[in-house]
C-alpha cells in the first residue's frame, strides 16, 4: 500500500515532502509524490486563440519536465499529471491508503488547494487525509491526540490511532468536550440532566474509558464550542490531532463541526479519517 503525498511547490511543499519521506516507511507505506498541472485554462485559451497553441504546448512540456526533474531530486517516486487538481488527486487517492496534503499557505495555489483539493478529498471519504503545516512536518510523533464521542467516526479515529501508536511507539491521548444543553457536546449517551458538573464528567470519564481502550490518558473536560478541543490539543502539546469524519453526515455538515473548527484553527498536523476507515 502507498501513501500519496500530493506537492504543488508552494510554502507547504517541504513540510509534505518531509513528512512523507519519514512517516512512510514508518508506516510500512511506499511514499509516492503527485504534482498535476493544471492544464485546462490552457487548453481553452489554445482553442481561442490557434496561434497560441504551439508556445503553450513548448510552455507546458517545459514546465512538466521542470517538475519531474525537481521530484525526481527528493529521491521518492513522482508521478506528473495534467488536469484539474481535485479530480487528478482524487482518482490517485482512490488507491492510496494515506493522504498527505498541505495544510495552509497564502500563495494562490495553496489556497486552491486547501478550498479545493483538500475538502473534495475528505468530503470524499475514501481515505484518511493528514494535513500538514508549512514548518511543522510530522517527522517525529511522540503524542497523538484523538477526539473522542460515541461516534463510529470516532471510534475508526482510534483504532487508526492505536496503529499509529504501535508503529511509532507513540503516547495516545483521547479528548472529550463536555458542554450543556444547546452546545457543541451535549452528553447524549448519558443523562446529565440532575446532575452536577462533576458527575457528569466523572460519568463521562467512565463511558469513554469502557469503549476506547486502551488509552494512554484520557482528559474530559467542559467546552461549549468545538474550537475548545483544538486549544486543548495545543495546550497539551500534541504533534499530532487525529479526528474522526462523520460521512454521512449532509454535505455541508458532512465532516462535523469538530473537523471544521481544526481546519480553521490548528496549526498543528491534522489527520481526518473516514468513519468506513479500515486500518
Amino acid at each position: 500500500m502507498r501513501l500519496l503525498a500530493a506537492v504543488d511547490f508552494g510554502l507547504t511543499h517541504e513540510s509534505v515532502v518531509a513528512t512523507a519521506r519519514s512517516l512512510a516507511p514508518a508506516l510500512g507505506l511506499e511514499a509516492h509524490l503527485v504534482h498535476v498541472i493544471p492544464d485546462p485554462y490552457f487548453q481553452g485559451l489554445a482553442h481561442r486563440f490557434p496561434d497560441l497553441a504551439p508556445l503553450l504546448r513548448e510552455a507546458l512540456d517545459r514546465v512538466e519536465a521542470r517538475v519531474r526533474e525537481a521530484l525526481g531530486a527528493t529521491g521518492l517516486k513522482a508521478r506528473v499529471l495534467r488536469g484539474l487538481p481535485a479530480f487528478a488527486v482524487g482518482g490517485e487517492a482512490a488507491r492510496a491508503k494515506l493522504v498527505v496534503l498541505g495544510q495552509t499557505g497564502d500563495d494562490p495555489l495553496e489556497r486552491l488547494a486547501r478550498g479545493g483539493l483538500a475538502r473534495y478529498l475528505l468530503h470524499r471519504g475514501e481515505a484518511p487525509v493528514l494535513l500538514v503545516p508549512p514548518e511543522r512536518p510530522l517527522t517525529e510523533v511522540r503524542r497523538i491526540g484523538v477526539g473522542l464521542d460515541e461516534s463510529d467516526a470516532s471510534l475508526a479515529a482510534f483504532r487508526l490511532a492505536l496503529s499509529w501508536k504501535e508503529a511509532l511507539g507513540a503516547e495516545i491521548l483521547g479528548l472529550h468536550l463536555v458542554s450543556g444543553e444547546g452546545g457543541c457536546c451535549y452528553p447524549t449517551y448519558l443523562d446529565p440532566k440532575g446532575l452536577s458538573l462533576a458527575e457528569v464528567l466523572e460519568k463521562a470519564e467512565a463511558f469513554l474509558r469502557a469503549r476506547y481502550t486502551p488509552l494512554d490518558r484520557l482528559l474530559v473536560t467542559k467546552g461549549e464550542d468545538e474550537a475548545d478541543l483544538v486549544e486543548l490539543a495545543r495546550r497539551e502539546k500534541l504533534d499530532l490531532l487525529v479526528l474522526g469524519s462523520k460521512a454521512k453526515r449532509t454535505w455541508r455538515r458532512r465532516l462535523g463541526g469538530t473537523v471544521e473548527a481544526a481546519l480553521q484553527r490548528t496549526d498543528l498536523p491534522l489527520l481526518v479519517v473516514p468513519e468506513a476507515t479500515v486500518w
